[in-house]
């Protein structure tokens, strides 16, 4: 069992690293810690873990990734009660964790929030991505993240958090629809599973999984949270 000064030792570590990152500065991508001189940069992994980053969460939710440089400049790094970031509070109250609206953070909330890809692209929020920024960010940080926090369960938001993880991890992947539909944890590590779901952005709301749908999905993270 990692001690609570090791996994703080050990956090810090990794957001040094990811700092000093530059993976993907020659494929579209910009580290917080280099826009405005890291005016806006945090002590945290990525601007969402600013919201929920309890060390000892029980459930770990891997989002796809924070948005663009020009709104990251526009916010100061901080996040808002987007749609997606609400439909994910009662998400996440359906499965027994209360969450305050972002960007307020309570401490042992349970909860970690984290992206698949940590750091900014340009173009607008809506920006296409690559695949990989998804891969390089899966080996180099999103593995450790796992394995620092030992949550019991890890939630993919997505089809890219669902990728990155399995690059991760060297997981075999299938479809999202098929990986979502199957209703089965994916085990990760020794007592971490992995559970695929759709995002719960309003776009993928009302074009792919429903509401309704989306909170059936969600009963099987809080079937395994109980186990």
């Amino acid at each position: 069992m990692t001690t609570k000064q090791s996994k703080a030792a050990r956090y810090s570590a990794l957001v040094r690293s990811r700092k000093a990152c530059n993976l993907c500065a020659a494929i579209g991508l910009s580290n917080p810690a280099t826009v405005l001189g890291g005016a806006f940069d945090s002590g945290e992994i990525g601007p969402w873990t600013c919201w929920n980053g309890d060390l000892d969460a029980r459930i770990l939710i891997v989002g796809q990734e924070w948005g663009d440089v020009e709104s990251f400049e526009r916010l100061h790094g901080i996040d808002t009660p987007t749609g997606t970031n609400r439909m994910l509070r009662e998400l996440l109250a359906s499965v027994g964790f209360d969450i305050a609206p972002a960007p307020n953070r309570i401490r042992g909330s349970g909860v970690y929030l984290t992206n698949a890809a940590l750091c900014l692209k340009s173009g607008g929020v809506q920006a296409p991505v690559k695949d990989k920024w998804f891969k390089n960010c899966g080996v180099s940080f999103l593995r450790d993240q796992v394995e620092l926090v030992e949550p019991r369960v890890v939630v993919a938001l997505g089809q890219k958090a669902y990728q990155a993880l399995c690059h991760g991890f060297g997981i075999r992947r299938i479809r999202l629809r098929d990986a979502v539909n199957r209703h089965a944890a994916i085990m990760l590590t020794t007592g971490v599973s992995m559970i695929p779901v759709y995002h719960c952005s309003q776009r993928v709301l009302s074009m792919y999984r429903n509401r309704k749908e989306q909170f059936e999905d969600w009963t099987f993270v809080k079937n395994l949270l109980e186990q």
